[in-house]
């Protein structure tokens, strides 16, 4: 089992069932799948000992109860109604700590390995893309801090849940198309595909919107009103996944330029170049 052959919409029943059974809200489904993605990262699969789809629905189970026993914890720091401070929730479980508990070393240790896999994909590309680095910040502070908890990352960081998980979504996703553009086979590899892979909606609508961008000549010269009739989707919708698509392909499409493997679809692509 590799990075890229994770079907997390396989595992959407299993998070989607511990979601309710949790009392939790709709968009913890998505959060939690994400956040699935990368706990696998650091999980090493032997073969002998059970197959990938079990191993990746422990994972998923695993995840969502650690989830929320630990904003369980972060909520009985709150006084008043007032989460206590960024600074006082940091010094009082050590710079890197990823957990309610103050002394669990482990699981610090493992928070920071999983943060440092996924940020050593990024760094590839956050420069050549311009990457927001407040962007990034946001990113490691909820995942190294509060473990995923955007709820109370979001009241110690002074900003709002929906930007904060929307944060989060976008740097895991950059990861995950860079890491699978990383892992493409040598033999005629294509922008298309790799951002296809990519375990969540975007993927699933990208050969849409990227094939009508081959249709249309490039990235650049896409309508998206044209693009939303055809796809049949609001034209506020078709615009932020295009916005997200076209980011992800830029990323998959320099990766390849610095593995200096040529793509199937890069002219057409980006016929005036990244």
């Amino acid at each position: 089992m590799t990075t890229t052959s994770v079907d997390l919409d396989h595992l959407r029943p299993v998070v989607t069932a511990m979601v309710r059974q949790y009392g939790g809200p709709a968009h913890d489904i998505d959060d939690l799948l994400q956040e699935t993605w990368l706990s696998l990262q650091r999980v090493r699969f032997d073969p002998s000992r059970g197959d990938g789809p079990t191993l990746c629905r422990v994972v998923a189970r695993r995840r969502v109860h650690d989830y929320y026993r630990q904003a369980a914890s972060h909520g009985s720091q709150c006084n008043g109604g007032k989460t206590d401070s960024l600074e006082a929730i940091t010094a009082v479980r050590g710079d890197s700590a990823a957990v309610g508990h103050v002394d669990d070393d482990t699981r610090r240790v493992d928070a920071t390995d999983e943060l440092r896999q996924v940020l050593e994909v990024l760094h590839l590309v956050q420069h050549a893309l311009g990457m927001d680095g407040e962007r990034v910040e946001h990113f490691l502070r909820l995942h190294l801090i509060y473990d995923g908890d955007t709820t109370a990352a979001s009241a110690a960081l002074g900003v709002s849940a929906h930007v904060l998980r929307a944060s989060a979504r976008d740097v895991i996703a950059l990861a995950q198309v860079v890491r699978a553009a990383l892992e493409a086979p040598d033999d005629a590899p294509s922008i298309v595909a790799t951002v296809a892979s990519v375990p969540s909606t975007i993927g699933r609508h990208a050969p849409a919107y990227l094939g009508a961008a081959l249709e249309a000549g490039g990235v650049t010269a896409v309508d998206v009103h044209a693009l939303a009739t055809a796809t049949g989707t609001p034209f506020n919708t078709a615009r932020q996944y295009w916005s997200r698509i076209r980011v992800l392909a830029r990323a998959a499409a320099w990766t390849f330029q610095y593995k200096d493997h040529p793509t199937t679809d890069h002219d057409q692509l980006f016929p005036g170049g990244l």
